[in-house]
């Protein structure tokens, strides 16, 4: 089996070479990813959140067709593992007789292991490939979540090759927006990333439609009477109890950042405006061939499969 290695907080366009080099050498389409959880950056305090919970990323695996899904637990123990007795593990419990790896690729205690040190230990155990991704031009996980926190969802776009998004269940909220003819979902932000204050066009998921969304991130400024930061959705052409439920948003564009207004009537109209204009950025999103497909491809999944977390692997303690 051959597999790719690394923390893959999200699938970026470096990312899917690696895939294709998998997939195309392996056989019976017999290849995988190995990755972990927590993050390292997690663990080690360097990381707040991820672009991805665990279960999106499981999500994103489906979506990219991605046979094997191997996710370590990433603790003391595993974090003391050595290049070489990580390599004995894969070897021996999961049957790896290939790895592709990027020429940046670090793993191991003290990140000593590498592609470089990978060709020298297991030559004659194993078949390594070594990646120099579009010519050095760098994509990385990094560069996207901070493109996301500045709202930036164009620039996400590029990085990864498809709208960001999450999955996330319903909460309640104040209910100011029923009273102004705008009732939206309160999106439960509890342990994940936030993007930057403001409100986005969104693609939301619903009993196996799309609906277009008016999201709104902040702290609802012009009635100053919230403290954290919380993000709610209007989704048009739809009416229901969806409290308690899990669903499925993808972020398509920011359009304003968020402003105080004189009175709930400015407010009001603001909010019409904002919906108009989301409505026409959806309908354009739904028509573009590459967001369309990507789109289609996670409602198919949803639709017919149950979404849950990954199996995390533990390894013994010693």
């Amino acid at each position: 089996m051959f597999v790719t290695v690394g923390s893959f907080d999200g699938f970026h366009k470096g990312h899917e070479k690696l895939f294709e080099v998998c997939r195309k050498n392996s056989l019976n389409n017999d290849w995988g990813i190995v990755t972990f959880s927590p993050h390292p950056s997690e663990y080690f305090g360097n990381l707040k959140h991820t672009m991805f919970t665990l279960k999106e990323r499981g999500f994103l695996s489906r979506i990219f067709e991605i046979p094997k899904f191997f996710v370590f637990n990433f603790d003391e123990t595993f974090r003391n593992l050595s290049a070489e007795d990580f390599i004995d593990i894969l070897i021996k419990n999961f049957h790896v007789d290939g790895i592709v790896a990027g020429s940046d690729f670090h793993f191991g205690r003290g990140r000593l292991g590498s592609a470089e040190l990978l060709e020298k230990i297991d030559d004659r155990r194993i078949k390594i490939f070594k990646l120099d991704l579009f010519e050095k031009k760098f994509y990385s996980s990094t560069q996207a979540r901070e493109k996301f926190l500045s709202g930036d969802l164009n620039e996400v776009r590029k990085i990864l090759g498809y709208p960001v998004f999450m999955i996330s269940d319903v909460i309640h909220g104040n209910a100011r927006g029923r009273t102004m003819n705008f009732p939206t979902a309160n999106i439960n932000l509890k342990n994940r990333i936030i993007p930057a204050d403001g409100v986005y066009c969104t693609a939301v998921l619903i009993d196996g439609e799309w609906h277009c969304g008016a999201l709104s991130v902040g702290k609802n400024p012009t009635f100053g009477d919230v403290n954290e930061t919380r993000a709610e959705v209007f989704i048009t052409d739809f009416s229901g109890d969806i409290y308690g439920s899990e669903i499925l948003i993808f972020f398509l564009e920011r359009i304003r950042g968020i402003k105080i207004f004189d009175s709930r009537e400015a407010l009001m109209k603001q909010i019409s405006l904002d919906v108009e204009k989301c409505g026409g950025i959806f309908r354009d999103s739904l028509r573009e061939p590459n967001t369309k497909n990507f789109l289609e491809r996670a409602k198919k999944i949803l639709c017919t499969e149950k979404i849950s977390e990954p199996e995390i692997i533990f390894l013994p303690k010693k």
